[in-house]
């Protein structure tokens, strides 16, 4: 049995309390919603706050699409397309229609993929795209980026990634983050151009576009609902329910589902189908799914408030099947009826099989067609780019919270000490803010019941557990008092959430879990830590020592360095231990073990760690190594 560490749980409840207030906010605004006109108000708010939430490209570049291979059977015809969402950046796709002539013009539907490795070649996606065709719809089912023909670390037939799509999309993630962008933003404008070209194909009604998907693909659904007017109906599946319920179960969510700012705007997932209300929309559930059916039916009850204001209550419908996550027959079934009732379909359509696959690029991959790009060399190309938006390493510190504190912080004593060998540790929880502890650890012979003293400190900040780090450490050289401190979610407040995985790299583990929702909240985990080392800097110069010399180590040397850059006056050297020279570099590598949390986001937009560690040397002692 792994026993947690004594505040295991302070991550969870800090950013709980934050969701949790954010949710009361906006349900105080939602039961003020009581007209037809307060209620276009709410859409119009909701929606704006949405569309300001998603950067994405201004300009639609050719797609430069292609058929490459096709095949008939069933009655369905389903063709192999190649296009471009982005210069050079291929998409693999599978369009289906009804087999020959085609008389006037049919319905569209965009399917959406969820995680699946294998993508289009799903069998759950095939079945509903060439079900839909032989009712008499046009489907376009792409590859999402990091799964089926797109996968985005593989150059060559011979390289090797990971056997789950999602650690793509995590390091996907955290090196777009690194340039103030975002995995979301990419697989929506994908689904766009996905959109254009399906709608650019003269078989297709632009006046009836439906959009369905199941997890990832139903994150997608969701999200393009709410952001392309062309769509007039949606069967989004096993995404919807609350934020603040992904948060409250424990459950790490994809890259792209971690919307930078979206939670602190005061949206929820139901506001994504609120503002497209009063349009035809069916919300499909499973019984068991892992995305709190709870959450699904208050999210169904909030906007079907808003549809009867603004009466349409009878377009929004709720179907859930029995069963754990997954697009199941139940419910793709009721996105068949729905899309032929909106459609003007008449009749029953018999499900077919999910017939034989087939392929776009040459190779299975469209990576290995020559003059194509990948994501990561996209970054890497943009690394080698001049900063986009050039900021001064002080005015991004102000604008990302990373401040002194403005009064020494107060702290609480953990009692009788931790005996080690000869000595006793000695731990006080530094309050660094509401509802957050960094940990200062020290040694003596006997347990000191305040912060002891002194003219000369040197502080360690722990990459794992401060207590263990200063029981191993050697005792400096210069005399100085040795302190070291656990910053958030290390050592004494390292969290067993999630699925209680101890490892602090995994793609997503526990660290991820709290920096994504960060993320979501405006509330960075690199800046609580970096706020961390500097309260109890504050607290040691209240206790005299005007000497500090600061060591950062691995993962704790970059919000080290940066919580120093804040306060100067506080510390007189710093020692960097493997600490990256250029965070370029490492996105250079595009494959690197170092979390999302590591170094902060849009850092990149700015400047490198070059600057950085000008910063720190103006008037100081700095040693990198």
């Amino acid at each position: 049995m792994i026993r947690p560490p004594a505040y295991s749980d302070m991550l969870q409840n800090y950013y709980g309390e934050l969701f949790m207030r954010l949710r009361r906010e906006r349900q105080s605004r939602l039961a003020a919603v009581d007209s037809p006109q307060k209620a276009r108000h709410y859409v119009s708010q909701v929606r704006q706050s949405i569309r300001d939430a998603f950067d994405l490209p201004g300009e639609r570049t050719p797609l430069y699409a292609r058929v490459t291979a096709s095949e008939e059977a069933d009655g369905v015809r389903t063709e192999a397309v190649l296009y471009e969402p982005r210069p050079c950046y291929l998409a693999s796709a599978l369009l289906f229609r009804p087999a020959g002539k085609v008389d006037g013009k049919l319905p569209a539907v965009l399917g959406l993929c969820g995680h699946s490795q294998n993508g289009k070649s799903s069998e759950p996606y095939r079945i509903f795209c060439r079900t839909l065709a032989r009712a008499g719809f046009i489907v376009l089912l792409p590859d999402p980026a990091g799964q089926g023909e797109r996968l985005q670390f593989i150059r060559t037939p011979g390289d090797r990634f990971s056997e789950r799509c999602c650690d793509e999309h995590n390091q996907l993630g955290k090196m777009l983050g690194l340039f103030g962008d975002n995995f979301a933003f990419w697989r929506v404008w994908d689904a766009m151009r996905g959109l254009d070209y399906l709608l650019s194909r003269p078989e297709a009604d632009s006046s009836r576009v439906g959009v369905t998907g199941n997890s990832g693909g139903g994150t997608l659904s969701t999200y393009l609902w709410a952001l392309d007017d062309r769509l007039t109906m949606a069967a989004p599946g096993c995404y919807i329910t609350s934020f603040h319920r992904n948060f409250d179960n424990e459950l790490p969510v994809d890259a792209e589902q971690a919307v930078p700012g979206i939670a602190a705007a005061g949206i929820e997932m139901a506001d994504f189908l609120i503002t497209r209300a009063p349009s035809p929309c069916l919300v499909l559930g499973r019984g068991n799914d892992f995305f709190d059916p709870r959450g699904t039916k208050e999210a169904v009850a909030e906007t079907g408030r808003i549809y009867e204001l603004l009466g349409g209550r009878d377009h929004l419908a709720f179907h859930v099947e029995p069963g754990d996550h997954g697009y199941g027959p139940g419910n793709r079934r009721a996105m068949y009826r729905f899309f032929m009732d909106e459609a003007g379909i008449p009749g029953e359509v018999e499900e077919l099989s999910a017939g034989p696959e087939l392929f776009a690029a040459p190779d299975g991959q469209v990576n290995w067609i020559p003059g194509s790009r990948t994501l990561p060399e996209f970054l890497s190309a943009w690394c080698g780019e001049p900063v986009r938006e050039p900021m001064p390493v002080p005015a991004f510190l102000t604008a990302n919270g990373i401040v002194p504190p403005a009064e020494t912080p107060d702290y609480k004593v953990l009692r009788n000490g931790y005996p080690a060998p000869g000595r006793v540790v000695s731990v006080y929880g530094v309050r660094s803010e509401g509802g957050i502890l960094a940990f200062l650890h020290t040694c003596d012979c006997r347990p000191l019941n305040i912060v002891p003293e002194g003219e000369a400190a040197t502080l360690l900040v722990a990459a794992r557990d401060a207590e263990e780090e200063l029981l191993a450490a050697a005792l400096p050289a210069d005399g100085s008092r040795l302190f070291t401190l656990d910053a958030r979610g290390f050592g004494k407040s390292f969290p067993l959430t999630g699925d209680r995985d101890t490892d602090f790299f995994t793609p997503y583990g526990t660290e991820y879990f709290y920096d994504a929702a960060g993320v979501m909240l405006d509330s960075p985990l690199f800046s609580g830590r970096a706020r961390d080392v500097l309260a109890a800097l504050a607290v040691l110069r209240a206790a005299g020592y005007r000497s500090i010399r600061v060591i950062g180590r691995g993962v704790s040397s970059l919000f080290t360095a940066f919580g120093c850059c804040a306060g100067p006056e506080l510390w007189e050297s710093i020692e960097l231990e493997e600490a990256p020279a250029s965070m370029r570099t490492l996105v250079r590598k595009a494959i690197y073990r170092e979390p999302q949390s590591f170094a902060p986001r849009g850092m990149l937009r700015h400047f490198d760690l070059a600057e950085v560690y000008a910063e720190l040397a103006v008037g100081h002692k700095v040693k990198i190594r």
